[in-house]
């Protein structure tokens, strides 16, 4: 642009320069030209000729303002263009040097995601290692026998209302619904493990809880052996807590079968706990039906297959003779009473209880059972001990006998006497137990027989 706009000057210096000297070379040749073209007539041609030279003039002007603002611009151009090369480099050198800064939050934004997965999770469990001695009167010799227990738990988090938990425990391999104790010294085989807990737990509102799946029992319990601790029942319950007041109703399956009746537990407890200066009483009544199991065949043997809803036999309940199969002669229709009261005596915790049943299903007169005892301390940081006595009697049919505990009388019925505990934590999360049964069996029917039974039990939670 720059040539162009020299060689337009130019070009109009010399039209000038040739226009002076043509009006000057006529001035001079006019006289000579007398017959000529007039005077005015060449003026007229001069002023048009001024008039052209006047907008090349204006054009020029223009051109070279144009020129200097495209100089202008092609400088800013040259300057950026050199700039961007310039730190091209340092660029290159930034963003080196960033990479691994990029990466790292990139792998801290994976680790964030983990986290936060992670702190939906929450799990515990606990291993127990038991050395046992059980000596039944009727029996030749008593046994001796070391015994395992392990259980891992987990619970996720699902939403702000909803959770899941599983857990898995040792098995002996014969599903017992009320042990998960593995005895040792098998070969050193392979120990089962089988799913103890498995479900889902709904917060439907403030004090309001839904589960559904395989559960642990849904109501609140004293000190008694009414019920084993181990049994996880399966199928739903709701649960409702206020204030001082509480009420749990559950709906168990017990047996599923297509060819006979489906044998289920349906029942519900209501009750209060309420502080009273240093002591919160607890009171409960709570009511439970099994159904579908009074006649049902409780032994297998011969030609007789027992009912899925009985393990092993009717464990101490009355049976009858039927089609030459020992069947159940009672229905089962349960109505427990508790009371427990919890205070400190000095600095150590104490907890005194009473707990009450009848079976209203019951054809005779063998329905009842009743439990009394206490605790003193809790056995659970360092150097902490605890110490408790209870006292039990089960009548024959007061219970349904494949829910009683199995370490009291054996896990029958017609049973009667103490259990005897003391516990030392030597540290946070262990802790040592040593229980005594010492019971009688056969109370009301049959011949009355002693069954003792030592547990030295070393447990520990993580």
């Amino acid at each position: 642009m720059k040539d162009s706009s020299d060689q337009l000057t130019w070009r109009l210096l010399v039209k000038k320069t040739l226009l002076a000297g043509a009006v000057a070379a006529t001035l001079i040749a006019a006289p000579a030209f007398a017959q000529q073209p007039r005077l005015d007539q060449v003026l007229e041609e001069l002023r048009a000729l001024s008039k052209r030279v006047d907008k090349l003039e204006q054009d020029n002007t223009r051109l070279e303002a144009e020129n200097a603002e495209l100089k202008a611009s092609n400088d800013r151009l040259d300057a950026t263009t050199a700039y961007l090369r310039s730190n091209a480099a340092a660029t290159r050198k930034e963003l080196a040097e960033e990479a691994p800064n990029l990466a790292k939050v990139a792998d801290l934004e994976k680790a964030s995601k983990a986290a936060e997965w992670a702190s939906k999770l929450s799990w515990k469990g606990d291993f127990r290692y038991r050395h046992e001695s059980v000596d039944p009167e009727e029996a030749a010799n008593d046994q001796t026998r070391h015994r395992i227990r392990a259980r891992f738990g987990l619970t996720a988090k699902v939403t702000d209302t909803i959770s899941t938990t599983v857990q898995l425990a040792t098995s002996g391999g014969n599903n017992d619904p009320r042990s998960t104790n593995q005895t040792i010294g098998s070969g050193f085989d392979r120990k089962g493990v089988a799913i103890d807990l498995a479900y889902v737990d709904w917060k439907a509102a403030d004090g309001i809880n839904v589960q559904l799946g395989k559960l642990p029992l849904p109501f609140v319990r004293a000190g008694s052996y009414f019920w084993d601790n181990d049994i996880t029942p399966e199928g739903g319950a709701f649960k409702l807590a206020k204030g001082p007041f509480f009420a749990n109703a559950y709906g168990f399956w017990l047996q599923e079968a297509g060819t006979t009746s489906d044998a289920n537990v349906v029942g519900a407890q209501l009750g209060i706990k309420q502080p009273l200066g240093p002591v919160t009483l607890t009171g409960a009544l709570h009511y439970y039906d099994v159904g579908a199991v009074q006649g049902e065949i409780t032994t297998t043997g011969g030609a007789c297959t027992a009912n899925n809803a009985f393990f092993g036999g009717p464990q101490g309940n009355t049976t009858f003779t039927g089609g030459g199969c020992a069947r159940l002669l009672n229905d089962y229709e349960i109505l427990e009473v508790l009371l427990q009261a919890d205070m400190k005596l000095g600095s150590l915790p104490f907890s005194v209880f009473a707990q009450a049943a009848q079976n209203e299903g019951a054809v005779n007169t063998l329905d009842q059972a009743w439990a009394a005892g206490f605790t003193l301390g809790r056995a659970s940081d360092a150097m902490t001990w605890d110490f408790g006595l209870a006292y039990q009697k089960t009548e024959k049919d007061a219970l349904f006998g494949q829910f009683v505990d199995s370490d009291f009388g054996g896990g029958f019925t017609d049973v009667e006497g103490a259990v005897l505990k003391l516990g030392f934590a030597p540290t946070k999360n262990v802790v040592i137990n040593g229980t005594y049964f010492s019971n009688d069996r056969f109370v009301d029917v049959g011949t009355e027989r002693s069954y003792d039974r030592w547990q030295l039990d070393t447990s520990v939670r993580f």
